[in-house]
């Protein structure tokens, strides 16, 4: 969440679709659960116009619209998703009497979720990096 928070702190304030802070609401139990699926729309979303907004900008390396498209409609936005539901699939794990066969499925869903959120957190973190190069140059 972290990462959320300080990627959201490094967009230009008219592109962010989210405050920052808002991002740690995904800690409350149960809340937390539908509001990540939100946060990781709402923080694609802002990168995406904090993108289109810097298409001229040869530090990121996006000379034109083109080069925005190529990097995704929307950035981080399909794996965060990903990430989302197959934790949230995991969920059912917690359920009394689940078939041995669905469970099985549950916890591969886990680990994949698990899996997709460091490579979610990975793609956040370099773009965090690249916008941050942006501001500062």
């Amino acid at each position: 969440m972290l990462t959320q928070q300080k990627t959201l702190q490094a967009l230009r304030k008219p592109n962010r679709l989210m405050v920052p802070g808002l991002v740690w609401l995904q800690i409350i139990p149960l809340v937390g659960q539908i509001w990540q699926f939100f946060v990781v729309s709402l923080i694609s979303g802002s990168i995406k116009k904090e993108l289109a907004s810097r298409q001229d900008d040869s530090i990121l390396g996006f000379s034109d619209i083109a080069a925005v498209e190529e990097h995704g409609k929307r950035p981080t936005f399909t794996l965060g998703i990903t990430y989302c539901i197959l934790i949230c699939i995991g969920f059912i794990i917690f359920l009394p009497n689940v078939p041995a066969l669905i469970s099985f499925i549950v916890e591969l869903s886990s680990l994949s979720g698990m899996i997709c959120w460091i490579v979610y957190w990975v793609q956040l973190a370099g773009y965090k990096r690249k916008l941050k190069r942006g501001i500062a140059g």
